[in-house]
This record gives C-alpha cells, sequence and structure tokens, in this order.
C-alpha cells in the first residue's frame, strides 16, 4: 500500500471512530444526490431546447463552433 492510501484509510477510520461518520456512505450520498440533480437539470434543458425549437419552427441554424464540437480535425 502507499503512503495516499494508508492516510486516507487512516482519516477514514479515525472519522469513524472519533465523529461516527461513514466517510464512504457520505462520498455515495454525495454522488447519488449529483446524479439526480443533474438529472433533472438535462431534463429540464431538454424541455427548453424543445419548446425554443417549437417557437423556432423546428430548425435552428447552429454557428459551426458548436457544430463541430468533439469531433476529430480532418487531416488536410
Amino acid at each position: 500500500m502507499g503512503r495516499l492510501a494508508m492516510d486516507r484509510d487512516r482519516m477514514k477510520y479515525l472519522l469513524r471512530e472519533v465523529l461516527g461518520v461513514d466517510v464512504d456512505e457520505v462520498v455515495k450520498q454525495v454522488v447519488a444526490t449529483i446524479a439526480v440533480e443533474r438529472a433533472k437539470q438535462a431534463q429540464k434543458h431538454s424541455k427548453d431546447w424543445k419548446r425554443y425549437m417549437g417557437s423556432e419552427g423546428g430548425i435552428v441554424i447552429l454557428p459551426s463552433r458548436v457544430t463541430q464540437l468533439g469531433r476529430k480535425e480532418s487531416e488536410k
């Protein structure tokens, strides 16, 4: 075990024994809460986008910097 892993395990032990806090359980709860909040935001953004698309007649011209996001650049 590396020093960092030992320090992390020691801190978890101390928090559990002294404060009665299970760090792993807290982390699981925080991650679950964040996941739920992000899912709610994504759902809201999807509804907002659908409403926007409807108001624009279903056609929206996006700038090239948006349409090129995530694409690999072609070799020239």
